[in-house]
């Protein structure tokens, strides 16, 4: 029986893409794997046709920062009670994905709550890692979870109403939604430490994190004063279609 679903954003990031689908033909086949290629100038179809265990949905409308619409896409078409909701550099190993499945018969997994995952770095840091609990020039070990990868279940997903997308067109909206997820689930609980993520760096993959939009939260401090914190409403506001 199909459980999960794990739902990765791509935009700008073929080589990375590539990377992801080395693991994801290593996944066992009833284990689902969303793509949503957020308008990137070079379309996910380009490497992702043929791949049988991918699903790919594509946004039509070029929105600088639109993770918030890429992720309720993935969100919206999603077919299985749980889903993993992570970037695209960050790499679930398919050794992994028995192990979670597995998780599920554990008498101590609680279905109202949601999770995030231990992590490792893959490669030396780059200027989006510098933060890391982790020497600058180690390639690969433990750092500190994702606050935005995590497993919970749809129904809790959208009973927050999903991402804000008032706040797509700027980085930094994504911390509202989690606001939400806290304020119904609670804080997160770790899952154990044969279920993570390893999240790349450009000394490991060049392209693994966006380098070509601008990081600075300016825009999203003058919405958020203006949008406050609020369950989302009318989610999907743009067009997209499924390629395969």
């Amino acid at each position: 029986m199909r459980q999960v679903t794990l739902i990765l954003p791509y935009y700008r990031s073929p080589m990375m893409l590539v990377k992801q689908l080395e693991v994801i033909r290593e996944y066992p086949p009833d284990f689902d794997v969303i793509i949503v290629d957020d308008c990137s100038p070079e379309p996910a179809e380009l490497f992702i046709q043929g791949e049988d265990l991918v699903s790919l949905y594509r946004i039509e409308d070029d929105i600088p920062w639109n993770r918030e619409g890429a992720r309720n896409l993935g969100a919206h078409v999603a077919k299985t009670d749980w889903i993993i909701q992570t970037d695209i550099d960050h790499i679930f190993p398919s050794e992994c994905v028995d192990q979670l499945l597995d998780y599920f018969l554990d008498p101590d997994f609680v279905e109202n709550c949601w999770y995030r995952f231990p992590r490792f770095r893959v490669g030396r840091a780059d200027e989006t890692r510098k933060k890391d609990d982790l020497p600058m020039d180690q390639e690969y070990g433990p750092i500190k979870p994702h606050i935005d990868s995590y497993l919970c279940t749809r129904e809790m997903y959208w009973h927050t109403g999903g991402y804000n997308e008032d706040y797509s067109g700027c980085l930094g909206g994504g911390g509202q939604f989690l606001k939400m997820m806290k304020l119904i689930g609670g804080e997160p609980l770790l899952l154990p430490d044969d279920i993570y993520l390893e999240v790349h760096t450009r000394h490991s993959v060049p392209d693994a994190s966006v380098n070509d939009l601008s990081r600075d939260k300016t825009e999203f401090k003058r919405r958020k004063g203006k949008i406050g914190l609020k369950k989302a409403e009318n989610p999907l506001r743009f067009k997209w279609h499924q390629v395969q």
